[in-house]
């Protein structure tokens, strides 16, 4: 998905996140989680590429031109690991901001990237060693952005 469409998606859930909770940081938080952590986008880029070019990010990305991809931030078990530590901290605001900022972005992603089903899960992109084509349909396929 794109930037703009992951911004689009985000001001609203951060909007809803401070009237239910009037506190900044999670305000922050929802931001962070609606569309700043595509920035692993970046450091895949930097990975495969060994250099920084904006405009061949955005092109080999919406390509899916990778051979591997770890997009750490993109991950499914997050959501528990949020969910401990809501539980280990007795904050459970904290936990349902997290899931509802993070979801925000995952799930258009899910549904937009021509991501397999579980290629969103760490676990699963170190079981298939990272490989691009195990992780996405098709070649030429759209990313995030």
């Amino acid at each position: 998905m794109k930037m703009e469409q992951h911004i689009a998606v985000s001001v609203p859930v951060a909007a809803g996140v401070w009237f239910t909770t009037h506190n900044w940081y999670y305000v922050a938080m929802s931001l962070f989680l609606g569309f700043l952590i595509d920035v692993d986008h970046v450091i895949d880029y930097i990975r495969e590429e060994g250099k920084f070019d904006m405009r061949h990010l955005f092109v080999k990305s919406y390509e899916g031109d990778f051979r591997h991809l770890y997009v750490i931030f993109h991950a499914f078990e997050y959501i528990l690991i949020a969910w401990l530590a809501g539980f280990f901290m007795h904050n459970y605001t904290f936990s349902m901001v997290f899931t509802v900022a993070y979801l925000s972005h995952m799930i258009p992603d899910q549904l937009m990237n021509n991501v397999k089903p579980f290629g969103y899960f760490l676990t699963y992109r170190i079981y298939k060693r990272f490989v691009m084509t195990e992780l996405f349909y098709n070649k030429g396929r759209k990313l995030d952005k």
